[in-house]
């Protein structure tokens, strides 16, 4: 086999090593995605409690985007 050919089948190989490492990483962020939308689905939380979470989550999202001083958490 010629350097070329050889050279050829490295980069190859390494190539599909790569792809592959980015697919195993891929599926396992989905499966873990999947797995923190399912739990909360499943604990069957009443609406007060949605709205609890669901504000809590845009007041995050407020922080991190720049959005101003973070509100006071409410406790009750």
């Amino acid at each position: 086999m010629s350097d070329g050919g050889r050279h050829l089948w490295i980069v190859g190989v390494f190539g599909a090593a790569t792809l592959g490492l980015f697919a195993r990483i891929w599926v396992g962020g989905e499966i873990e995605s999947d797995i923190h939308w399912d739990i909360p689905a499943k604990a069957d939380l009443p609406a007060k409690c949605w709205q609890k979470i669901g504000a809590e989550g845009q007041r995050m999202l407020r922080e991190i985007e720049g959005g101003g001083a973070p509100a006071p958490a409410q406790t009750r």
